[in-house]
């Protein structure tokens, strides 16, 4: 990651006053920096791509991350209501990076969340295609390269919703044998 290093983001939770607030504000200049590259590049950036980038999925929790082919699939539940499930389906165009020990081991979680990710266009030559960087919560760093990425946002059905906020599931009627 460029900008929300895991060591920035280990200095941010200090329980040091003053390390913590040095990283506060060290972490709000860079996301500033990091706001202004994504206006940058927006107007370059193809509607579809432009929707994937505004979603909010910091919390969202990590069901499942597959490989077929040239595609990376991962199946997160988002923690912010409508609480859809996301499958995003990318075209990679070179092998993932997962640096699973990018957190130390205090920060880890055991659950698979979605902290924090970068995202940017790279320009070569005609070619272009993008990156993105994601930090989950049980320490794990992810870095894609990809030339495309499909979003499929779908309401749960199973497992059934059981806690407030959460939409009823689609009509279920039972059969019977």
């Amino acid at each position: 990651m460029k900008y929300f290093t895991p060591d920035l983001i280990e200095r941010f939770g200090s329980l040091d006053d003053a390390v913590a607030s040095a990283a506060d504000a060290e972490w709000e200049s860079l996301n500033d920096q990091y706001q202004e590259r994504l206006r940058q590049i927006e107007p370059e950036l193809p509607d579809h791509i432009r929707e994937f980038n505004n979603l909010l999925l910091h919390d969202a929790r990590v069901y499942s991350m597959a490989r077929k082919g040239d595609q990376l699939i991962m199946v997160l539940h988002m923690d912010i209501p409508p609480r859809d499930l996301v499958i995003l389906t990318y075209e990679l165009t070179e092998e993932p990076f997962i640096d699973p020990l990018a957190l130390p081991p205090a920060d880890r979680s055991p659950v698979m969340d979605f902290l924090y990710d970068e995202f940017d266009l790279v320009r070569a030559g005609d070619d272009q295609h993008y990156t993105q960087s994601i930090l989950f919560g049980n320490g794990w760093e992810v870095r894609l390269c990809f030339r495309d990425v499909r979003v499929t946002l779908a309401e749960p059905a199973f497992p059934v919703p059981d806690t407030a906020g959460f939409p009823p599931p689609a009509r279920m009627v039972a059969q019977t044998a």
